[in-house]
């Protein structure tokens, strides 16, 4: 398995699901000062997706102060197809953010979501408690210096855990900082580094941990992404 520097290297040449951006359009004042679980969605509608569909659906809503974060369930291997096993239809009127993610996960029942700081996390109930699972290995403390983009935190976090191999995919679109940052975490796991990473981002992000359990991916995207559903 490569290291995660050559992984960073040929990244440029990979693809996986297209990544879209933010929808245009200010948030209405109503929802302004609102946590983004509270916010209520005018209409949501499903028609036989999957849950990575519907959160999708819902980060493309325009939600103020939304940041996500996906993590799939890793496939045996990169060449398998991905998973559509499990799909849903729903329509939902001025429902908010909460009852929605209640609902998808309802539909899929192999996934729970919490929320971390400004961060709301859909990952596989499977993982819950799994010590040796790559999200949730604890980090003491970690120094991010200068970092321009999301993806230079995996360096640093190559460092501290170097059995682990892991990439990044970047699929388009702007990810950079406003300006380089630097920051000590402390005491947090590897799913809520990658949530602080995002969260610097700007006002709205996603995240997706995805591909198989030999090759694994991370890519960041400023506000809403997208799926590529086949019909």
């Amino acid at each position: 398995m490569k290291t995660i520097i050559t992984l960073a290297l040929i990244s440029a040449v990979l693809c996986i699901e297209g990544l879209g951006q933010a929808p245009r359009g200010d948030q209405s004042a109503a929802t302004l000062g609102t946590p983004p679980l509270d916010q209520k969605v005018a209409e949501f509608e499903l028609k036989d997706s999957t849950l990575k569909d519907g959160i999708a659906e819902l980060s493309s809503k325009p939600i103020g102060g939304l940041h996500l974060g996906i993590e799939e369930i890793l496939r045996e291997k990169m060449s398998d197809p991905e998973d559509r096993s499990v799909q849903s239809s729903m329509h939902l009127e001025n429902e908010t953010v909460r009852k929605i993610l209640d609902a998808l996960c309802r539909f899929d029942s192999r996934y729970t979501w919490s929320t971390d700081g400004s961060s709301i996390n859909i990952y596989p109930r499977a993982i819950v408690g799994n010590r040796s699972y790559l999200l949730n290995l604890q980090l003491q403390q970690i120094t991010l210096t200068d970092i321009s983009y999301p993806d230079e935190v995996f360096l640093p976090l190559h460092r501290e855990f170097p059995k682990e191999h892991l990439g990044y995919i970047q699929t388009g679109g702007d990810t950079s900082y406003l300006q380089p940052w630097t920051v000590i975490l402390e005491h947090l796991t590897v799913r809520e580094l990658i949530n602080r990473v995002a969260e610097h981002l700007g006002p709205r992000s996603s995240w997706i941990f995805h591909g198989s359990k030999d090759e694994r991916f991370f890519t960041f995207q400023k506000g809403a992404f997208h799926t590529h559903r086949k019909s």
